[in-house]
């Protein structure tokens, strides 16, 4: 859906972004649009083409800042500071009434809330605000091989049991609680059904961690919201497209490679901007494989498919196998359960299939 002028260009878009910039943000998304077809990817490069001042500031606060404090507050990276100025974007549009007169724009106020919560990181104010964001507040244990972080809840994919999960410890391990129902939502601003929900389930008396009606009343405190509760571990959605080599009519698979990351021995650079090591891909595949295994139609909607086999391919487990490839990555096979996508599939019109997962970016400089 291309964005013909400014003014079709979605209004969260037309309030966040000054108008000079709108151009851009809108030339940037139909090209990506057109070339990838996900809009997921083209809305991440538009506001990426426009947020590059902003992101540079807020990196320079944080390496400031890790310069004079890190070694004994522990460090701030500017991730933690775009969530920061992110709030402060919403806050300035949700509670206008908050504002002080003297501030002209949402982006002043978003950075005066940076500013603040370095104060509140250096221990020079007390904490008002985004107090799950302080370095040092999270505790990292091991969960089944995995470094984890405890007492933080995070979303579970969809299509499980329960809508949340932690990580707690119970006595000298660590245990994973999941809670909440997936159809029901948290209405925690709102204090009547607040009120109800902890009267209905006791939350007064719930004072053990390692119960799911702990955290379950957690989410109906009052104060931050759920998402300031949610883990924040620098990883956002990930989306893997490969071409689809061969099918088998009767299983409903489809095999092809999911990413190839080298080919000739030279690494490839994918639409997203993104070069993956081998070890790196290999521990992703395995994760993926645990915990997900969720398939898409071209990066979009619900779940059509599941990764039924994983072969993550490089060339030190082809030579131990006696594979010899000019390719490194990871090929897999898809079975399809959505009908109509099916019938995509044996018609043609299909050719290519998306895996979508969680990965962590890490920027690398020149």
């Amino acid at each position: 859906m291309p964005f013909s002028t400014n003014a079709d260009l979605p209004k969260a878009v037309r309030q966040t972004i000054p108008e000079e910039k709108q151009g851009k943000f809108r030339q940037v998304f139909n090209s990506v649009m057109e070339d990838t077809g996900s809009e997921q990817r083209a809305f991440r490069a538009a506001w990426s083409s426009v947020e590059k001042v902003k992101t540079s500031t807020l990196a320079e606060k944080a390496k400031n800042w890790n310069a004079r404090h890190g070694a004994k507050k522990g460090n701030i990276s500017a991730k933690t500071l775009r969530a920061v100025y992110d709030r402060g974007i919403g806050a300035y549009k949700t509670n206008p009434g908050s504002v002080r007169p003297n501030v002209t724009s949402k982006e002043q106020w978003a950075m005066a809330r940076v500013n603040s919560f370095l104060k509140i990181a250096a221990g020079q104010k007390a904490a008002s605000h985004d107090k799950d964001l302080l370095p040092g507040r999270t505790e990292k244990a091991e969960y089944r091989g995995e470094k984890v972080t405890l007492d933080k809840p995070f979303r579970l994919p969809k299509g499980s049991a329960k809508k949340f999960g932690v990580y707690v410890k119970s006595g000298d391990k660590v245990k994973r609680v999941t809670f909440g129902s997936p159809t029901m939502e948290i209405r925690r601003d709102d204090p009547k059904a607040r009120a109800n929900f902890r009267a209905r389930h006791n939350c007064d008396s719930k004072t053990d961690k390692t119960t799911a009606g702990y955290w379950s009343c957690k989410m109906w405190e009052s104060g931050s919201s759920v998402s300031d509760m949610l883990a924040k571990d620098d990883s956002e959605q990930m989306n893997l497209e490969g071409q689809i080599l061969k099918t088998d009519d009767e299983q409903r698979l489809v095999y092809g490679w999911a990413s190839v990351i080298t080919e000739d021995g030279k690494p490839l650079v994918d639409r997203q901007g993104d070069v993956i090591e081998a070890d790196t891909m290999v521990k992703a595949v395995n994760k993926f494989m645990e915990h997900i295994r969720v398939g898409k139609m071209m990066h979009k909607g619900d779940q059509v498919g599941q990764v039924v086999h994983s072969m993550p391919l490089t060339n030190e487990i082809g030579e131990s196998l006696g594979i010899s490839s000019s390719r490194e990555g990871w090929i897999v096979a898809l079975k399809v359960f959505d009908d109509e996508v099916w019938s995509l599939v044996k018609s043609g019109q299909l050719t290519a299939f998306s895996i979508g997962g969680k990965a962590k970016r890490k920027e690398v400089n020149d």
